[in-house]
């Protein structure tokens, strides 16, 4: 592939403790709601040698956890090498503790995929699975490749597959021809499934897109209603996963500066912790007992034993 052909990311603000890098831009799905593929053009992914220069670049900057991007990153194709043996690579070549895939799309989440990210210790055990609705009409009408049945029996098998996996979604409201009906299937299976947070988004209209063509406009009143609804969920659905880190000890990734006097790391199945102390731990992995949560993070403090070695090393 050409240079020109990929456009590359920024590098992560220097104030971040994790580092976004681009595989993968582009997509060829063809949604109905989605200007991506006019926008960014036809599926492509980055070359091995282009990702290990960057890869370095990061190592020695200093980042203590990589997180991979793309429009569609599970179909990564280079050379012979596919989405999985880019991260069976980067597992053993990258010099990350932690290495984070970004959302992902659920036909390219194989058996594979989910049984190496069980068997890693670097890759964090974590999936965002856009579903988008939770009606097969609709997920038609929007030319998702997915149905509900096939979304299900591939959460249900991630849940299994990895130990005490974080499980993000994305949730669309208002697509046209969305009925009272198809919404209360969306919202239904949204409180089924333990995802850790959702996603929730309005129906935006993209000119040149299929979805454009479509007649069946919901009212704004309707749109904001059900995506206030799914709002609440959502704030359940993030109580409830800290509510279950709670009496755990987890490893977390700390970031600089306080808000509303913590300091926040996150735990590799991307629960947010907060801290009090006026300790610096930026950039550093320590282990953390949670005993409290909320809806927006959980609460704990570092295990003591660490606290007196970072003091030390500070020293």
């Amino acid at each position: 592939m050409e240079r020109g052909d990929f456009e590359l990311p920024h590098f992560a603000e220097s104030d971040s403790t994790r580092a976004l890098l681009k595989v993968q831009d582009g997509c060829s799905a063809m949604c109905s709601f989605c200007i991506i593929p006019f926008a960014r053009g036809h599926e492509r992914s980055r070359t091995l040698n282009d990702i290990q220069r960057e890869v370095e670049i990061l190592t020695a900057r200093g980042y203590r956890e990589i997180v991979l991007t793309g429009v569609n990153i599970g179909q990564y194709a280079h050379q012979g090498r596919d989405f999985c043996s880019l991260l069976r690579w980067l597992d053993q070549a990258a010099d990350f503790e932690r290495i984070r895939i970004s959302s992902i799309e659920p036909t390219t989440v194989s058996d594979e995929l989910l049984e190496f990210l069980a068997s890693s210790k670097k890759f964090c055990p974590y999936l965002h699975i856009p579903m988008q609705s939770g009606d097969d009409q609709i997920l038609r009408a929007m030319n998702r490749r997915h149905t509900i049945k096939s979304y299900i029996n591939l959460i249900e098998k991630a849940l299994v597959t990895i130990p005490d996996l974080g499980l993000g979604t994305d949730l669309m409201v208002g697509f046209p021809g969305e009925t009272e009906s198809s919404f209360q299937n969306t919202l239904a299976v949204a409180t089924d499934l333990p995802f850790s947070y959702l996603h929730v988004f309005p129906y935006s209209p993209r000119p040149g897109t299929a979805a454009m063509r479509l007649k069946q406009r919901i009212p704004s009143a309707s749109v904001k209603k059900r995506a206030d609804l799914l709002l609440d969920l959502d704030r359940v659905k993030r109580l409830a996963f800290h509510n279950k880190q709670i009496g755990k000890t987890v490893s977390a990734l700390f970031e600089s500066g306080t808000r509303a006097a913590y300091r926040f790391g996150t735990t590799p199945n991307f629960a947010r912790v907060g801290i009090t102390g006026s300790e610096d731990f930026r950039n550093q992995i320590l282990q953390v007992t949670i005993t409290a949560a909320t809806d927006r993070y959980a609460l704990g403090h570092i295990v003591p034993s660490q606290q007196v070695n970072c003091a030390m090393v500070a020293r």
